[in-house]
């Protein structure tokens, strides 16, 4: 195993994609409460209709930014594990690989091979866990610890549309005309 990136890499990538999609609900919150506004308001602005087509098209959009946010999220959560896992398996190994792979040499260098002593280990961790459950390693605590075992419910929710890359392409060519109007009107919808 090779660690291309280390936890604490991990987790600052995390943060950042995470706080990209907060950033992206509390915008799609600011543009559900101001359509809200606009059509419960009394004095309808002259550009009503024009302002009205914006805000709809920006949730539509939103909706689709949020959901690309919490895939990227739920993907840097999971490379934060990983890399917290890889680098705890590859101290294991620089300490006690030899012992191992000795203790495995008769799977390993017989006619059973890797599959074989892949399900031996399989078993012998299985029971130990069963035995005491297993705790974070000290030097992966931290960063776990704010990135968690597993992603965030809303963030999981959030992430559950699947678009083509045809549609990517459609919602990019979308946000880019939305941006060009909101910067037409001199004003933005967020």
């Amino acid at each position: 195993m090779n660690t291309l990136i280390s936890p604490q890499e991990a987790l600052q990538h995390y943060r950042e994609a995470s706080q990209h999609w907060l950033s992206l609900r509390n915008e799609q919150s600011t543009a559900q409460l101001r359509l809200q506004a606009l059509l419960q308001s009394a004095d309808k602005p002259v550009s009503y209709a024009r302002q009205l087509e914006i805000l709809r098209e920006k949730l539509e959009i939103l909706e689709w930014q949020i959901n690309c946010a919490a895939s990227d999220s739920l993907y840097a959560q999971r490379c934060v594990v990983d890399a917290c896992v890889e680098n705890a398996v590859n101290d294991f190994m620089a300490n006690s690989g030899q012992a191992l792979t000795s203790a495995l040499a008769p799977y390993l260098n017989g006619p059973f091979g890797l599959d074989v002593a892949v399900r031996a280990m399989r078993s012998a961790i299985a029971c130990h866990a069963e035995l005491k459950t297993p705790e974070l390693l000290d030097s992966c605590r931290e960063v776990l610890n704010e990135s968690g075992l597993s992603p965030d419910a809303s963030m999981r929710m959030d992430a559950t549309k699947k678009y083509t890359p045809a549609k990517h392409k459609t919602f990019q060519s979308r946000l880019n005309r939305l941006k060009i109007e909101e910067e037409n009107y001199g004003f933005t919808m967020s």
